[in-house]
């Protein structure tokens, strides 16, 4: 899973889920528990701001999702009489709900003022750079732990492409190593996350640059040929530069509460998994 990704939408979905009324509105009844207008909010939480109101302000829909609603909690009111509410795999559920609720609430609370579009246009100025239809031909070994890559990265560096690419068929842990032997094409700068690609489009043709950390592990990349495209403007990649805005941002901020917390991670538990 892209851990940034993720967190980065968290943000956005954290919004809707809290937009709302501040006073509910009764809408139904079933066995004596209320529906309210907010009930329907949240049965709609899949949709975006713009979809919900138009589903919402037309009252035939309005019923359909109320009616909806009344069946679930219908079902539910049945579950809990079985005691499903009881079993081990609904405790799981709640916990994974609440890890992401709470998730959704704290990047909301602390991060949402943080992505405007004025701090979105500033981003891009600072980074035209990354803006481009530019192109790298590369061949690519990953490694899951830092003493390793640097060794690789020692042995990587002179060797011609095809040593290069006997390299990476037998210690990369990129799963299609075993298959292109390293060589991945040539990637846009939209294909891989900033912290992947910056340096590498930074490099010069025949280049080997590394250790480059990633979520994924270490990478090595040997620069083959670089084709040079043309700058693109604020509005053609607008929201892209949202999408890695919000990445840099939650990163950061995930990254100063990581300095204060005691963090151990099994890599060899993760490896044999």
């Amino acid at each position: 899973m892209n851990t940034h990704r993720t967190l980065s939408t968290l943000i956005m979905t954290a919004a809707m889920l809290f937009a709302g009324s501040a006073q509910a509105i009764d809408l139904a009844k079933v066995n004596g528990k209320i529906i309210t207008d907010r009930d329907l909010n949240l049965a709609l939480g899949n949709l975006n701001e713009g979809q919900r109101a138009s589903v919402l302000k037309d009252s035939s829909s309005r019923r359909q999702v109320l009616l909806s609603v009344v069946d679930q909690e219908i079902l539910v009111q049945e579950a809990e009489k079985e005691k499903l509410d009881a079993d081990s795999d609904y405790k799981e559920a709640v916990a994974a709900f609440r890890r992401q609720y709470l998730t959704n609430r704290v990047l909301a609370k602390n991060l949402g003022a943080k992505l405007t579009e004025s701090a979105a246009k500033k981003f891009y100025d600072g980074n035209r750079n990354r803006y481009s239809t530019d192109q790298v031909h590369a061949l690519h070994i990953l490694i899951r732990d830092e003493p390793e890559a640097k060794e690789v990265f020692k042995r990587a560096k002179g060797l011609s492409d095809d040593d290069f690419k006997d390299l990476a068929e037998k210690v990369s842990k990129d799963p299609s190593a075993k298959n292109n032997r390293g060589d991945i094409g040539f990637i846009g700068r939209e294909s891989k996350t900033p912290d992947f690609t910056d340096p590498v489009f930074a490099a010069a043709e025949e280049q080997v640059v590394g250790p480059i950390k990633t979520a994924y592990g270490y990478h090595i990349v040997k620069i083959l040929k670089k084709k040079v495209g043309k700058p693109l403007e604020f509005d053609e990649v607008k929201l892209r530069v949202e999408s890695e805005l919000r990445q840099h941002t939650v990163q950061g901020y995930v990254e100063g509460l990581k300095k204060e917390a005691k963090l151990e991670v099994n890599d060899k538990a993760v490896e044999k998994m």
